[in-house]
């Protein structure tokens, strides 16, 4: 179901999307779909198909297609469950920067959305913009009170655009798997529908607003995180103003080999331990920490930016994703499996003996390896893949970890090549497991469960109650499913010729008894002749009902 308001699709997009694609190399995907029978496009064979793999080509008519179809390659390439590891990679290359729209339309946006003039609303607002991608671009401003800001601002028209292109990809995808049942393996229209979901709430800037205060309240006794300062009265749903920060991207650190006086050891251990802490004692983590959402600042303190994509994770799902996290270290595949039961991920019908050997096989090759040489976001990347292998539908918030483990665990290891995940990981895991065991904890679980408990006490009796007055009014019915039936009809059958046998043959004997008191009746020896014939029945019937109870009935 789309998210989007429905309209009528643009043919005239359409056929922009077929012939790109045909340019690439992917004419067959017009074909398969059936779209070829009613949109003209490029039948040549294309010369980049020599050139560039599947991969490759993919990527490129994603950037061709437009900022729709590059964030949906964006947000694909953290969820390599769905398209595999390769494809993954190579969508992680996808650059993100587009012409900037004109200073116009920011003023006109500025209107519409806080109902004032870029003059009347700030002190001094910079025309060029310092950043541009594909939904908005930020511009760098002071407000009336002085303080200096990043204002971002929406593309105008970016929601009705990426709508059309929605459509489009819904429809798509629904033909591709109505005529070809080998698509359905890529499960192309939950891809859609998650890609949906997820640039739907990055449109919305809003809620990245209160992302934002969230984050502030996490590390407000953390002087190595700086977090910017969101701006509600500057802000709307098309438009986020937020403090700014100064410093250097970890992107440019990395890529220039200089340290520009920061001790870049430090700033690697600052930024994981930043990370876990948000996983495993808030819950909420930032789900897109590569390096240029992640700014040095002077003291080697460390701001973060662009809060558009978060993750939520319950405390109960921090504890066992801890547990698993502690077996991959352990390489124990074991208790791999035990916890992936616990964590109900593991349906009846996994092959759950194959996959442990995989597991084995998987955990044999990492160990005995020096903690230093363990990597932890590839690990748990490889048992990802691994369980979606066997059909095993891994949860968003899962995908999203492992991605943003891979991200900063990379951007780590590239400030300090001796930086290692698992020693930073594991004193918070064991912190942890302290205070699970701790008596507040133990109080608030036990809390928790009688309040359940107590619940369902005054749930139950009014649900039999009610499951009772439906019996009773005929309101439902019940449909049975038997097994064997007929061999069981065929024994009552048996047993109910026997138990009349019975009854006939007591009753003749009881009669025939009776009929000895009788004395104006023929006496044979003294025996009145009724009483003799009463006695042969019996006897005849008796012996049937000898031979009737030795026969074995077969059971099927």
């Amino acid at each position: 179901m789309s998210l989007f308001k429905k309209k009528k699709l643009s043919s005239k997009r359409a056929r922009e999307i077929v012939r790109i694609l045909a340019k690439y190399g992917f004419e067959f995907v017009s074909e398969k779909t059936k779209l070829g029978r009613s949109i003209p496009f490029i039948n040549k064979k294309s010369e980049l198909v020599l050139v560039y793999n599947s991969f490759e080509r993919a990527r490129m008519v994603l950037e061709e297609l437009g900022p729709t179809f590059v964030k949906m390659g964006q947000i694909l390439s953290t969820r390599p469950d769905l398209i595999g590891q390769p494809f993954s990679i190579e969508l992680s290359k996808l650059q993100d920067a587009v012409t900037p729209f004109s200073y116009k339309e920011v003023e006109h946006e500025m209107k519409c959305e806080l109902g004032g003039s870029v003059e009347e609303l700030f002190k001094s607002f910079d025309k060029k913009p310092i950043a541009s991608a594909s939904i908005a671009q930020v511009h760098l401003a002071v407000t009336k009170s002085g303080e200096k800001v990043a204002v971002k601002i929406q593309r105008p028209g970016i929601e009705e655009k990426i709508s059309q292109d929605v459509q489009i990809m819904h429809y798509i995808a629904e033909l591709a798997q109505k005529y070809n049942n080998a698509w359905e393996e890529f499960r192309l229209t939950e891809i859609v529908e998650e890609f949906e979901r997820s640039i739907v709430k990055e449109l919305n800037f809003e809620l990245e607003g209160k992302n934002i205060m969230r984050f502030n309240e996490m590390y407000l006794n953390d002087k190595n995180i700086i977090i910017p300062k969101y701006f509600p009265s500057l802000s709307s749903k098309r438009i986020i103003t937020m403090s700014y920060i100064k410093g250097v991207s970890f992107s440019q650190l990395i890529s220039s080999g200089k340290d520009y006086g920061f001790d870049k050891k430090e700033l690697a251990r600052i930024g994981a331990e930043a990370y876990f802490k948000q996983v495993l004692v808030f819950g909420l983590f930032h789900a897109d920490l590569h390096p240029g959402n992640l700014i040095a600042i002077k003291g080697n303190k460390i701001g973060i930016v662009d809060f558009g994509m978060v993750g939520w994770i319950d405390e109960e799902s921090i504890s066992d994703l801890s547990k698993l996290f502690i077996y991959l270290i352990d390489c124990d595949a074991k208790n791999i499996i035990n916890q992936l039961v616990i964590m109900n991920l593991i349906e009846e019908s996994v092959d759950v003996s194959n996959m442990k050997i995989e597991i084995t096989d998987l955990m044999q090759s990492y160990y005995g390896l020096d903690l230093k040489e363990l990597n932890l976001g590839d690990v748990a990347t490889q048992l990802m893949l691994l369980l979606t292998k066997y059909k095993i539908r891994i949860p968003k918030e899962y995908t999203m970890l492992s991605r943003s483990l891979l991200l900063v665990e990379g951007s780590a290891q590239k400030l300090d090549p001796s930086f290692n995940a698992v020693e930073t990981f594991k004193p918070f895991a064991q912190k942890l497991a302290v205070q699970k065991l701790s008596p507040v904890k133990l109080f608030e679980k036990f809390k928790t469960e009688f309040l359940e408990v107590e619940g369902l006490t005054r749930v139950i009796p009014r649900t039999i109650k009610n499951i009772l007055a439906k019996l009773e009014s005929g309101k439902i019915k019940l449909e049975f499913e038997h097994k064997n039936l007929d061999v069981f009809a065929t024994s009552l059958d048996h047993i109910t010729n026997k138990l009349v046998l019975a009854i006939i043959l007591g009753s003749l004997i009881i009669g025939s008894s009776l009929a000895m008191l009788a004395t104006d009746s023929m006496h044979i020896n003294g025996l009145p002749l009724i009483t003799l014939i009463g006695f042969g029945f019996c006897a005849i019937l008796g012996v049937l009902l000898v031979f009737s109870s030795m026969q074995r009935i077969e059971v099927i």
